[in-house]
């Protein structure tokens, strides 16, 4: 490991893959109160989106050194739109290829390695404050290719693969009063680059959206809905699994409301000593949803502490619906599926 907490040696080895990446977990939204819901704006996240400053190395063993230190001035360096493919930002050019490594014809490497000499790396840094009212921080990166190393202050937070999935980690232990840095290095290929080969472009950078995010006391760190038609597709059953991040005791308020806005149901669950609950409900009537009838309820989760302080409201769009292979039919709430198109990737030749 180096100086710096981050040993790029290991990028290569396909045993590291993230170190110190928050467990997946449901991106729900959730908000202080209902105020904040209606309004449709959270006090517990935002965003890092805007322009970062930027360095870019054309591989690993140039680019620059101990720029995550807290007293390493990086004002001065250019800037570039965060999320964007640094390729697109006039770093590099766009690179498709198909059925061969991006690198074929350029280096000899076998699986264990990574390219040496064409490798970019970018170097990024945002400077921000953190809401004084933020009693913990944590950060997430949407998307990061192809890998993403970070730090806090000269501390190193963590590193993670997988450029599609969303990488969290806790930023608490080393946040300061007043300005924070934050540092990222994002490498273009990594041990995960022999797993991520596709008929797609190219590109590196953090392509999607940054954001800080905090959480109450009481927090629903994960919630799986279920919402299935029963009875012949004439009813309808409503469920879901809750993880929290605390065992105090606690009350989540369930209220569900259909497309008009009437209230369906309306229940008090009283909770203590778990980090785990569930809810279950029978309702009679539902409207299923399909593509052609895309019909939603609106599930209204609310969050109190022991003394009925509302700790944050989750809104969830629920559509009651039922797939089942039948022999070699699909089957879309007991009716046959019949596609009418399909999404290759996230973006275009545009």
């Amino acid at each position: 490991m180096n100086k710096n907490g981050f040993d790029a040696g290991r990028l290569a080895n396909p045993l590291y893959f993230e170190e110190n990446v928050l467990a997946p977990h449901s991106d729900h939204e959730y908000y202080a109160s209902m105020g904040e819901l209606s309004e449709g704006v959270t006090s517990f996240r935002r965003t890092l989106n805007g322009l970062w400053h930027i360095h870019v190395a054309r591989n690993v063993a140039e680019r620059i050194d101990g720029f995550e230190a807290r007293d390493y001035d990086c004002h001065s360096w250019p800037t570039i739109r965060v999320p964007a493919h640094i390729q697109l930002e006039g770093y590099g050019e766009p690179h498709y290829t198909n059925t061969t490594y991006p690198w074929d014809g350029h280096e000899v490497i076998v699986p264990g390695e990574i390219p040496e000499g064409n490798n970019p790396v970018a170097s990024y840094v945002k400077y921000f404050v953190l809401p004084e009212n933020w009693d913990n921080a944590f950060i997430s990166f949407q998307g990061s290719e192809s890998a993403i190393a970070v730090w806090l202050n000269g501390s190193f937070v963590g590193y993670s693969e997988d450029s599609f999935t969303p990488a969290d980690f806790d930023l608490t232990p080393y946040v300061i009063d007043g300005e924070n840095k934050l540092a990222v290095q994002v490498f273009r290929y990594s041990s995960g680059s022999w797993l991520e080969d596709q008929d797609f472009w190219r590109f590196s950078g953090l392509f999607r959206e940054v954001y800080l995010y905090t959480k109450p006391a009481i927090h629903v760190e994960d919630i799986f809905v279920h919402a299935c038609p029963a009875e012949d597709y004439q009813s309808g059953r409503l469920s879901f699994e809750v993880r929290w991040n605390s065992t105090a005791a606690k009350r989540l308020l369930v209220k569900l409301f259909d497309a008009e806005g009437k209230q369906l149901l309306d229940e008090v669950q009283e909770l203590a000593g778990t980090s785990e609950s569930s809810f279950a409900a029978e309702l009679p009537g539902v409207r299923l949803w399909s593509a052609e009838e895309p019909n939603l309820y609106r599930l209204l989760l609310v969050a109190e502490d022991a003394e009925g302080r509302v700790q944050e409201v989750i809104p969830q769009y629920v559509g009651f619906r039922q797939f089942r292979l039948e022999g070699n039919i699909m089957k879309l709430n007991g009716r046959r599926i019949v596609f009418k198109g399909t999404n290759r990737h996230e973006f275009d030749c545009y």
